[in-house]
């Protein structure tokens, strides 16, 4: 009973003494010395937009022929008058933080913290506009002042725009279009948007002559101030778009003479200063086309971990050795696949169809399997690597559904067995045993894992590639493709270091 009311008491102390310290709790030192800087930057702000009102308004009185007329005066002081407004609202902010303080309680933190980030937005909001009118106001004093040096200044940034070359731009888009008939339609709009940056431009100045013209003879009016103004600040963003888009087009001509694949090789968790780090390592295999008319193709790849976010990293954890990403030669980089897939399974031709570039369906025993072209036994190397096996068509069948589902293919032949592809996979297993996810135990968990642990092996879902394997032995193509380690394919283990290029079809 004793021991009971001792117990008892202790809670009620363990009570009365939580609920003193919660008294006597007090916001964070830091956050009170934020508020109290604040405070002070807010006065800085209102004494600015007052010394700016005063300098605008004295401009404005001692030039009344440059701005008589002009629209300009009145949208600066709107926007003035909404600074102020902010900072009003600021002020506002900054009283009930002020009283927050005086109480200093702990309970009050998150509304201080919430108040103290939203006088600070309004005030920098208002001296962002503030500093603008400022500007603004500045540049039509200087036009004003110095207009032969300011005719100059549009002079170069005309000359700019006429000398990009439009001819090399316009060569380009005709041959990819040539080479890619499917993207004609497409690449003469985004030809023609371009086109008209400089037509534009070339019109807009034709506009200014006159004003132009004034300025140079000293007969400048505000209303033609407001008009080489609004010049000068098309030709500066023409003069940086253009290029720009120049650039953006002959990038996307070449984007079509690339096939790619964003293969997932690695996954890696770890922590830096106390922070979880998430990276991802890819192989980007490119297969380039040299000369569309010839397919002749040039293969490269290349390796590198970067740093993703949490959701990015556990978006693929079950995608480790699929495709992420591939687009097909012909497309743009924007209209790439991003439905994680086997790798390589999208350079396979459908059955109805029997072949493509990079290969064809051979038929032998009452099966049928994939067989890669000798030019494309390197891609087919750094997609599989030692461990490929023939692709069946009930396989590539299987891949074709998910795909038309908008779901990834993991090589399950059915619902209960083990999955062939991604993370899980048996085939994965094999060919990414040295990754660092797997070596740091990424597999625990899964149905294969458990296989390791009773100290088995699983082989491929089916004794099949075995058969078809050896069927491919038959074949002229396929005795290369299809062959065991340590026969010909061997010799290509040791191409696949990241950057390396590679020659396309053989002579």
């Amino acid at each position: 009973m004793k021991r009971r009311k001792f117990t008892a008491g202790t809670a009620a102390m363990a009570v009365l003494l939580g609920l003193l310290l919660a008294s006597c709790a007090r916001l964070p030192r830091s956050l009170l010395a934020d508020i109290s800087t604040e405070n002070d930057r807010l006065r800085d702000a209102q004494q600015q937009l007052q010394r700016s009102q005063n300098q605008l308004q004295d401009d404005i009185t001692k030039a009344p022929d440059l701005f008589r007329g002009a629209a300009a005066p009145a949208e600066w002081q709107a926007k003035l008058s909404d600074a102020r407004q902010k900072l009003t609202s600021a002020q506002s902010d900054s009283a009930q933080l002020a009283e927050l303080a005086r109480a200093n309680r702990a309970d009050s933190r998150l509304q201080a913290e919430r108040l103290l980030s939203q006088e600070r937005d309004l005030r920098l909001a208002a001296l962002q506009e503030t500093e603008t009118i400022e500007a603004a106001a500045g540049k039509w004093l200087d036009v004003q002042r110095h207009p032969s040096d300011y005719i100059s200044e549009l002079n170069s940034k005309h000359d700019e725009i006429r000398k990009i070359d439009l001819d090399s731009v316009s060569r380009t888009v005709r041959q990819a279009e040539q080479d890619w008939p499917a993207k004609k339609t497409d690449l003469d709009s985004r030809l023609s948007a371009l086109l008209e940056i400089p037509k534009s431009a070339e019109g807009q100045w034709s506009a200014t002559q006159t004003a132009r013209q004034d300025a140079s003879s000293g007969k400048l009016t505000g209303g033609e101030v407001a008009t080489l103004i609004q010049e000068d600040d098309d030709l500066s963003r023409d003069a940086t778009t253009f290029p720009h888009k120049a650039d953006e087009l002959r990038g996307e001509c070449g984007q079509l003479y690339d096939a790619w694949d964003k293969i997932l090789v690695d996954l890696d968790e770890s922590q830096n200063d106390g922070h979880r780090v998430f990276r991802e390592k890819t192989k980007i295999v490119r297969t380039h086309f040299v000369d569309v008319a010839s397919k002749k193709t040039q293969t490269s790849s290349d390796e590198q971990w970067v740093d993703v976010s949490e959701p990015a990293y556990h978006s693929v954890e079950n995608d480790l050795g699929m495709a992420i990403a591939h687009k097909d030669a012909g497309l743009f980089d924007s209209e790439a696949q991003t439905t994680p897939e086997p790798a390589g399974f999208a350079y396979i031709a459908p059955p109805s169809q029997g072949s493509n570039q990079y290969g064809y369906w051979t038929h032998s025993g009452g099966e049928s399997f994939w067989t890669f072209l000798p030019e494309y036994l390197l891609l087919r190397e750094l997609m599989w690597g030692h461990d490929y096996r023939p692709i069946v068509v009930g396989e590539y069948n299987g891949y074709r559904t998910a795909e038309r589902m908008g779901r990834s293919y993991y090589g399950q032949e059915t619902p209960t067995s083990l999955p062939k592809y991604g993370t899980h996979g048996t085939f994965t297993q094999t060919r990414y045993a040295q990754s660092r996810y797997v070596q740091s135990g990424g597999f625990k968990g899964s149905a294969y894992a458990s296989h390791r642990e009773n100290g088995s092996t699983p082989a491929f879902n089916s004794s099949r590639f075995g058969e078809h394997g050896s069927s491919a032995m038959n074949d002229r193509a396929g005795r290369r493709f299809g062959s065991p380690p340590g026969s010909q394919g061997r010799q290509f283990g040791g191409l696949r270091s990241p950057g390396r290029r590679f020659g396309g079809r053989r002579r």
